[in-house]
C-alpha cells in the first residue's frame, strides 16, 4: 500500500472531506492538535467553494459560447431560447494561505511518521490506497476535445496500460454512430472534411479502450464539438 493525494480537483475535495471527517477521531492519537484540525477544515471549506465556483463559471462560459455560436451560425432547426444567466456564487469562506495541497501533504507525512499510526487508520483517513491488479475490463477512457490549427477536432486521451482506443463519431447526418479510427499514440485529430464554408455542424465522439487487439471495458462519456466550414 502507498499514500496518495488525489490529482483531480474534485477527487482532492473528496479526499480532504474524508480526511477532515475522520481526523477528529485520530488526531490526539497521532499527534495532531485541535488548531491543526481547525486549520485543515478551513482549507477544505475554501477549496470546496473554489472548485464549486469554478465549475459554475466554466459551465456558464460554455453555455454562453454555445449561445453565441447558435446566434451567429444556427444549428439546423435549433432556436434561441434565452440568454444564459450569470451564476451567483456563494459567499466565500475566510481566506487561507496558498498551497493547501502542500499543507495537507506535510500533515499526512507527519501523521504517517507517528508511532501510533497504522495502515488501518490511514485507510480510514483516506490516505492509503491499495494496489489492485490491472483489469482491462474495468477500463473507461476519459478524453477532452480541442481543435487543431486547421479547425479539425483534436481528441486528447490517456493511454495508460492499454494498447490504444477505438474512436466512433456521430456527425448528426442521419448515419448515426460510425467507427472512425483506431488510435495507438495519443492524441488524435479528426481530419475528415469540414462542413462547407459558412456552415456549422455538431460532431459527437466516444471511444473505448483496446487491449491485445480487442476492445475492452466501458465506452467513454460522449463529447460534442461544433465545427465550422473553412473561410
Amino acid at each position: 500500500m502507498a499514500s496518495f493525494i488525489a490529482t483531480t480537483d474534485d477527487g482532492f475535495i473528496v479526499q480532504l472531506s474524508t480526511f477532515c471527517g475522520k481526523l477528529g477521531t485520530y488526531g490526539t492519537l497521532v499527534g495532531v492538535s485541535a488548531a491543526e484540525i481547525t486549520s485543515i477544515n478551513n482549507d477544505l471549506s475554501l477549496m470546496a467553494w473554489a472548485v464549486t465556483s469554478q465549475n459554475q463559471v466554466q459551465s456558464f462560459a460554455q453555455n454562453f459560447t454555445n449561445f453565441k455560436d447558435l446566434l451567429r451560425y444556427g444549428h439546423g432547426t435549433d432556436v434561441l431560447s434565452q440568454v444564459p444567466t450569470v451564476p451567483v456564487l456563494d459567499v466565500a469562506p475566510a481566506l487561507v494561505d496558498a498551497n493547501v495541497q502542500k499543507r495537507f501533504s506535510d500533515l499526512v507525512k507527519r501523521i504517517k511518521g507517528s508511532p501510533k499510526y497504522t495502515k488501518t487508520i490511514g485507510e480510514d483517513l483516506g490516505i492509503e490506497v491499495a494496489h489492485t491488479p490491472f483489469d482491462p475490463q474495468l477500463g473507461k477512457p476519459v478524453f477532452r476535445t480541442t481543435f487543431s490549427s486547421g479547425g479539425h477536432p483534436h481528441l486528447i486521451w490517456k493511454k495508460g496500460k492499454f494498447q490504444g482506443v477505438e474512436i466512433w463519431v456521430n456527425r448528426n447526418d442521419t448515419k448515426g454512430w460510425l467507427k472512425l479510427d483506431r488510435d495507438f499514440h495519443p492524441d488524435y485529430t479528426d481530419k475528415s472534411p469540414l462542413p462547407a464554408v459558412g456552415v456549422s455542424a455538431i460532431w459527437n465522439y466516444k471511444m473505448i479502450y483496446i487491449f491485445q487487439d480487442e476492445v475492452v471495458g466501458e465506452w467513454s462519456a460522449e463529447q460534442s464539438v461544433t465545427v465550422y466550414g473553412n473561410v
